[in-house]
């Protein structure tokens, strides 16, 4: 289900941000966590390497996808944000983005 892909997603990013991997996928290193605090990512090293995985295969087809994906999950910016830094025109058009972006990582992880 795409819901669950979505909370897979959301564990990947927080994954991201808390390991020390050295996996970026050519991304810089953000650091979301407030001073003091440790989030502890909720996922295996496992599953979030496939998520990983499964993000540089869509960075290889679609370049623009990917890094909407990443700015909204890793980063957490909004679709306006987005819009504008991606440069894709519209709000409308980074949801468009974000939603096949998701449907195609969900499609990944289940084959």
């Amino acid at each position: 289900m795409l819901s669950d892909t979505r909370q897979r997603l959301t564990e990947w990013a927080r994954w991201v941000r808390t390991s020390d991997s050295g996996l970026r996928m050519g991304y810089n290193r953000v650091s979301l966590v407030p001073a003091g605090s440790v989030a502890m990512p909720v996922c295996t090293d496992e599953q979030a390497l496939a998520v990983d995985r499964a993000i540089a295969r869509l960075r290889q087809r679609d370049q623009t996808m990917a890094t909407v994906l990443v700015m909204a999950y890793s980063y957490g910016f909004s679709l306006t944000r987005i819009a504008r830094e991606a440069g894709v025109g519209s709000r409308e058009r980074a949801r468009y983005l974000l939603g096949a972006a998701e449907a195609w990582v969900d499609a990944c992880l289940v084959s």
